[in-house]
This record gives C-alpha cells, structure tokens and sequence, in this order.
C-alpha cells in the first residue's frame, strides 16, 4: 500500500525539498549488498542499537532508475548555519577529511573542506559510548553557511587518492574512477531521538562508504539545519 508523502517545493532547479516523508521507501533492486568488513560491526545493528532505525525501511535515499536520480543534495532549513560532524569513526586511520560541495553542471564540485580527524573507533567504543564523536584535529569546524542553493557533502581518506565520495552518486561516478562502478556510497537517513521515536526536526544522519566493499560505517556523520533535495519526480506524492 503507497501512503502519501509531505512535500516542500523548492522552486529551483526542478527539485524539491523533502520536509517529511510518511511512506516506507525500503530497498530497491538496485541497492548494493550491506555487509560489515572484518571484525567491524554490522551497519544494521549500529543503526538499530544507536539511533533506532531500520537500514531499509528508514533509508531516504534508495537507488532508483540512474544516479542522477538517486538524491544526494540538501538545502538550508532555516537561519544560521548548517552543522555537519563525523559521529563514528570505522574506516581506515588515515586522515579522515569531511566537508560541503557546490555542484557543477560538469567536471568536479566546487569543494569546501570543514574537518579532519585521523582515529579510529572500536567496536567496544560503541558498546562502551566512549570516543564518541571522534576527536577533530586542530582547525577543524562543524559549521559553515552554503547559502540558499542546494548543496552536497563529502568525505575522504588520505590513504585513498581518488578524489573522495560524495552525498550525489553521480558524482562519485563523474569524479572518482575507483569507484565509478559503484557510485553509491553514503546512505541517508532521518536523525530520530531513539527514547522517543520522534523525528528530530531537520536533521539526518549519513552512513559513509569510501572503500570497495559497502559496509557503510566508514564514516557516520550527522547533519543539521537541512532538508533533503531530491529530483521532483522522485518526490511526488502518491496520487
């Protein structure tokens, strides 16, 4: 059964701008395979034990027909500045580096990098909840102002040359040639407050994948003071 969706049109771009979505949009065909690397833990169990949230019937950006489908971009809720911070560190111990982007019609995004942190969490860090959230490496902030155009976020690793990923999979794919199979490497998904159940207003949380494998915990970031974009006819409500 399709239930209807609440949508805020953004008129720009030919995209809207999604401020609640009621339907269960789960796994599609085209989803990648979700599997935890070596002694790592498992995405579906740091999501349902952290945050109270499903992998599948939570996630708000599934793959759909093409990347340039699949949404990926935000734009600024409200006033003041966005926040944007790593929550869980899993990937690999090279410098970690996270920032926004502007994107580009073509060619590679416009680029803003906002912090760095080279660490590494353990499993019995987040069974214990200590060195959460990473510690920043000098310099680092947490806020920066896109402005009222949509925007993306990205991570990378030092220990991978390869121009990072992105929020937009299509641009990992235009971008990032290690990766241009498979371009889909961040998993979206509503912040919710785990005593309540209740959506945390303009708020989401990002499961990271940087490497070949998509155990999607390389990075968990979350990020404040925005709605997701998504391409118009993805985001239409059920009639």
């Amino acid at each position: 059964m399709t239930r209807k969706r609440s949508i805020r049109t953004v008129a720009a771009c030919g995209l809207v701008a999604v401020a609640s979505l009621g339907s269960v949009r789960g796994q599609t065909p085209a989803q990648p395979r979700v599997a935890p690397g070596p002694n790592e833990p498992d995405w579906v169990v740091v999501l349902k034990d952290r945050y109270g949230l499903a992998m599948f019937d939570d996630l708000l950006n599934p793959v759909v027909a093409t990347a340039a489908e699949t949404p990926g971009l935000f734009r600024k809720a409200g006033e003041g500045p966005v926040t944007y911070r790593p929550m869980i560190a899993l990937g690999l111990e090279t410098r970690n580096r996270g920032g926004w982007y502007r994107p580009t019609p073509d060619g590679a995004p416009a680029k803003s990098e906002t912090w760095t942190y080279t660490f590494k969490n353990t499993t019995k860090d987040l069974e214990s909840d200590v060195n959460l959230p990473p510690p920043l490496e000098p310099g680092a902030s947490l806020e920066f102002d896109p402005g009222d155009a949509p925007f993306g976020v990205w991570v990378s690793n030092d220990g991978l040359e390869d121009g990072g990923v992105f929020s937009e999979p299509a641009v990992v794919a235009r971008v990032n040639r290690r990766l241009a199979s498979q371009p889909y490497k961040a998993m979206i998904y509503p912040n919710r407050d785990k005593a309540t159940g209740k959506r945390i207003p303009d708020s989401y949380l990002i499961g990271w994948e940087y490497s070949t494998n998509d155990d999607f915990q390389d990075v968990v970031c979350r990020i404040d003071n925005v709605v997701l974009v998504t391409p118009t006819k993805a985001a239409e409500p059920a009639r």
